[in-house]
């Protein structure tokens, strides 16, 4: 009954995470790195949950939604991966490498709940007809709580079922697999980076990044330090700009 409450709680996080993108407007609870620490606290660690979801965020800072291209979803990723690594104890740096499938298998459930929402879009069509304002609501409500769903069922089973067969796999996983693991998952948000790096890029820019680089791996500089550089870059950088401007 333990093991089915859990998951239930965990079920119920995530689907309301993965509502967020859907259901009320968006107050970004959805982003990995938010959504990470919400999974960590319920499940007692919050400091596992702020690392993985830190590092999934980093591997899709520069993927976004558009029109029908749907990308993998990073919030069912962040919410299971999160919650496979704390209740089986693996090690959190190689639970990043577990996100890149189960984001994957919830693109094509969001696939499916779109294509379903198109039916109800039909319906909502006949109901606007009829001037019937409740019968619209209903499908606005039904359309957005299948996202939650989206959430809720995959977070369920995979911690319902997934828990010991990962605990179980851990037992007798050679050394060397789960090392290549963790190397793949530090890899995934450098990774992430540079696909954001290639669409945002700037001949103009560059030097900001190279200064910035440097910075950071040779004179060992904190994030807080490197944000701060940066923040002073980017004013220098639309101070000229408005002189060129004016």
């Amino acid at each position: 009954m333990h093991v089915l409450l859990v998951a239930l709680l965990v079920a119920i996080v995530a689907g309301i995470l993965e509502w967020d993108i859907y259901g009320w407007g968006q107050t970004m609870i959805s982003r990995p790195v938010v959504a990470g620490p919400i999974m960590g606290l319920i499940l007692g660690d919050m400091k596992t949950g702020l690392y993985i979801g830190a590092t999934i965020e980093m591997m899709y800072l520069g993927t976004i939604p558009v029109g029908a291209a749907i990308p993998p979803d990073p919030t069912a990723a962040t919410a299971i991966a999160t919650s496979i690594a704390i209740l089986s104890g693996i090690d959190p740096k190689a639970a990043p490498a577990l996100a890149v499938p189960v984001a994957m298998a919830a693109q094509s459930l969001q696939m499916l709940i779109w294509t379903g929402n198109v039916g109800l879009t039909h319906k909502a069509d006949k109901y606007a007809e009829a001037g019937n304002i409740k019968g619209m609501e209903k499908i606005h409500i039904t359309g957005s709580f299948l996202f939650f769903l989206q959430g809720f069922v995959p977070a369920f089973v995979a911690t319902l079922f997934g828990v010991s067969a990962v605990k179980l796999v851990i037992q007798h996983i050679p050394t060397w697999f789960m090392n290549g693991l963790t190397v793949a998952g530090g890899m995934l948000p450098a990774l992430g980076f540079a696909m954001l790096f290639t669409m945002m890029s700037s001949k103009k820019l560059l030097p900001y990044f190279i200064i910035g680089f440097v910075v950071a791996a040779f004179f060992k500089a904190t994030l807080i330090a490197a944000a701060a550089l940066g923040v002073g870059a980017m004013l220098l950088h639309l101070n000229k700009f408005e002189k060129s401007e004016a």
